[in-house]
């Protein structure tokens, strides 16, 4: 398992660096414009990650056989509530963030996917479906997985949120993805079914996108 899991987050890793591997922006200046070639190149790469990650996680299946998880309903009303929670503490993250700094400052990382998705749809994909799925897969189930039986729950939750959060190289906004980060592995803990994450990630990165898009267009660019 620890091998598997290491081959994760090292495939993981060079996924998120593909776009600096030799071949990348070759491919991307095959389409009509490099932007749309890069988010095109990009969502490959992220749909055959994922697809690795998916047959390396298969051993695993008799595990959670093994896993008292939370019932479908309870697992229900966990995914869909906690959509709800998540922008509550974004919008918590951001009152604090004023309280101390006397600014609101946009995120910069959902400024740059929100640019992406404007020149290359396609990429909205990876935002809304397989980068959510990844980062819980890497950030929750391995890395915050992996140290709560070790270190007690919430140093693991804090340092997986951490790492999270300094991943999206959005220091302004750093307290916002930990206490995302923090829940998430909340909800891990009490419903052990990485899938109501993933749904809880996924819903939230797409309003957030779209709704940054729909904002930005209007001229209010940063709100997200």
């Amino acid at each position: 398992m620890v091998k598997r899991y290491t081959a994760i987050v090292i495939i993981y890793l060079l996924c998120l660096l593909s776009p600096y591997i030799p071949g990348f922006m070759t491919l991307a200046r095959k389409f009509p414009t490099v932007r749309q070639g890069y988010g095109a190149v990009y969502t490959t790469v992220f749909f055959v990650t994922l697809a690795i990650v998916l047959l390396l996680l298969w051993p695993d299946r008799q595990l959670l056989r093994d896993v008292k998880r939370a019932s479908l309903p309870v697992s229900i009303v966990w995914a869909v509530g906690g959509v709800f929670a998540l922008f509550a503490l974004q919008m918590l993250a951001t009152l604090i963030n004023f309280a101390i700094f006397g600014q609101v400052s946009g995120s910069e990382h959902t400024r740059q996917v929100e640019t992406l998705t404007r020149y290359s749809p396609v990429f909205l994909l990876t935002v809304s479906i397989v980068g959510p799925i990844l980062e819980e897969i890497v950030f929750r189930k391995i890395l915050f997985g992996s140290m709560r039986h070790k270190i007690g729950f919430w140093f693991a939750a804090l340092i997986s949120s951490l790492i999270f959060a300094v991943m999206h190289q959005d220091l302004h906004n750093l307290l916002v993805y930990v206490l995302i980060g923090v829940f998430l592995c909340f909800t891990y803990q009490m419903t052990h079914r990485i899938a109501v994450n993933m749904f809880m990630h996924a819903t939230m990165n797409t309003v957030v996108v779209l709704i940054s898009y729909g904002v930005s267009s209007a001229g209010f660019a940063g709100l997200f």
